[in-house]
Order: structure tokens, then sequence, then C-alpha cells
């Protein structure tokens, strides 16, 4: 009987570690060029970054998560806040297929974030053409990048843009996060211990 309740305790223990919020500072900083180019770090001062008349002015970031998610997509500013930075896409003719952008999103908090600096590549796709036509794809690899802090877990998503000629649009991404509460991890731990206790009966039979 034991043995069947351990699973439903140990899935609510999972399911607490959601209630806590959690606070995420800190600022990203890009650069165009070959893949894997390296990205200033600026220390959350204003920056930016120009290739062919597209560019990325970086941003800074503060918020909470609630019940475990944060999306970070403000609009774009002077300066950005609340999203990942913002991109301007002249009308002036060019092709930007095979080109390559590098973000770094660098955490102030939480404390302990794992990796506290990760990059983003993506691949550039598309042209204007004459007259302010055409439009460009910025295809970010939209896996989630997994990462630990103090006391917690969760995972960051860079989410890709798609742009006009003549306009300005946001970088966005998700976070979510994990933090399991004291008593749920005194429910883990009592759980872990009652398997272990099980599998020593079961040994000695």
């Amino acid at each position: 009987m034991r043995t069947l309740l351990l699973p439903a305790a140990l899935a609510a223990a999972a399911l607490g570690a959601q209630a806590q919020t959690v606070e995420f500072a800190g600022y990203t900083n890009g650069c165009f060029g070959a893949a894997n180019c390296s990205p200033p770090d600026t220390g959350g001062a204003a920056q930016s970054a120009s290739f062919l008349g597209l560019s990325f002015s970086n941003s800074t970031f503060d918020a909470f998560t609630a019940n475990g998610f944060l999306g970070v997509g403000s609009s774009p500013g002077s300066p950005n806040f609340n999203n990942l930075g913002s991109f301007s896409l002249s009308t002036v003719p060019a092709v930007y297929t095979g080109e390559h952008f590098d973000l770094t999103v660098t955490f102030a908090k939480p404390p302990g974030a794992s990796p506290g600096s990760p990059v983003f590549r993506d691949t550039l796709v598309g042209a204007v053409g004459p007259n302010g036509s055409g439009g460009l794809l910025i295809d970010f690899d939209n896996a989630p990048v997994p990462f630990a802090f103090s006391g917690g877990t969760g995972t960051f998503r860079v989410n890709d843009v798609s742009l006009t000629p003549g306009r300005t649009v946001s970088l966005t991404g998700t976070i979510t996060a994990a933090v399991p509460e004291p008593e749920q991890w005194a429910l883990m731990l009592a759980g872990l211990g009652a398997v272990g206790a099980v599998a020593r009966r079961k040994q000695r039979r």
C-alpha cells in the first residue's frame, strides 16, 4: 500500500515546486557575423550592433515568474526593458540568407544561475528588395536550454522573429522555473527514504 502512495506524494511535491515566485534579472548582448561570434559584455549598458541595414539594440530585464512561468516580451523601447532586445530593418536592399546573429543572455538574478551567460545562435533568412519589398526571418534554435540556480531548476527559450522593412520588433523569450517549497523537499526526502526502506526489506527476503 505504501509503495502505491509514494508516486502520488512525489507528484504532489513536483507540482508544489511551481508555486514559488522567482525573480529573473539580467541583460542581453548580440553580434552579427560568422557562426559563434562573441557578443561583447557591456554589463547592461546600452549597446547596438548592425549588419547590412539590420540592427540590434540590447536590453535589460527584471521580472518575476507566475506559477513557474515568465514571458520576456515587452514592446521595443529606448532603452529596451523586459524584452531580450529589439531588431530594426531598414528599407535598403540587402540579402541576409545564410548570415548569422548570436545573442548572449547574462543573468544577475537568481543567484547561482548556471550557465550564467548562455549563448543563443541563429541563422538569418530573407532579403530586402527594391522599394522596401521582402522581409527577414531571424531563425533561432528553439530548443529550451536547461539551467540551474540556487534552490531550483528551469529552462530558457528564445523565440524566432519575423521582420518587415522599416519596422522595429522585440526579441522575446520564455522562462520556466521550479523551486520546491521546504515542505515539498521534506516530503520528497521522506518518500525517497521510504523507497529505500522498502528496497532493503526486499533484499533481506
